[in-house]
């Protein structure tokens, strides 16, 4: 009798810790059904994604150099846009995704108020590039950089939850930031190195 009770006991001990508490259920509680859904750790923090978003921006405006100053601004609002791409359909970087987007909006509306139709498209590789008009990049360059701190700021506020991913996407806009300004300033690139050092 006594080792049928600790039997019983041992079984019920087994089958309570194997049902999921409601904590822990899945696109439930708080958060409004933003946790871990039944994808597993597709819809959460990974390095894979993280490297992702920081290699896209990073080779992105690499490529974005490479090309006359007048078509850059389209290049970076493809970049913008491709890196926050790869975050849809993930909760937990909702916010990172919402920043990006934020770029590739304020880029969009470069684009739309300063594109130049009497220059020819540019194409390279299987992108293709509009001009804005030269007297424009200065304007555009002043709401880019805006832009760009927002979204650096919205990344470096995020909850500690997030742990360091969203800090090296910051790292990643603000080191792109600083190249994007020596860049566009060629005459001030010594003033914006000792600015950043």
């Amino acid at each position: 009798m006594y080792s049928f009770s600790r039997l019983s006991v041992a079984f019920l001990l087994v089958l309570s810790l194997s049902v999921p508490t409601p904590g822990f259920s899945y696109g439930g509680g708080e958060g409004g059904g933003e946790g871990r859904a039944s994808g597993g750790g597709a819809s959460g923090l990974s390095n894979t994604t993280t490297k992702k978003v920081v290699r896209t921006i990073t080779r992105g405006v690499d490529r974005c150099q490479r090309v006359e100053r007048v078509y850059r601004f389209d290049c970076y609002r493809q970049t913008y846009h491709l890196a926050a791409s790869l975050l849809n359909g993930r909760p937990d970087y909702r916010d990172a995704r919402k920043a990006l987007e934020s770029v590739e909006v304020a880029l969009d509306k470069v684009m739309k108020r300063h594109v130049d139709p009497t220059v020819p498209r540019k194409r390279q590789g299987l992108q293709v590039y509009r001009a804005i008009k030269p007297a424009a990049i200065p304007r555009a360059t002043t709401e880019m950089d805006r832009a760009l701190d927002k979204a650096e700021t919205v990344l470096l506020r995020a909850p500690e939850r997030t742990g360091n991913h969203y800090a090296r996407i910051a790292e990643a806009v603000h080191s792109n930031k600083v190249l994007l300004r020596s860049r566009l300033y060629p005459e001030s690139e010594e003033l914006f190195r000792m600015a950043f050092a």
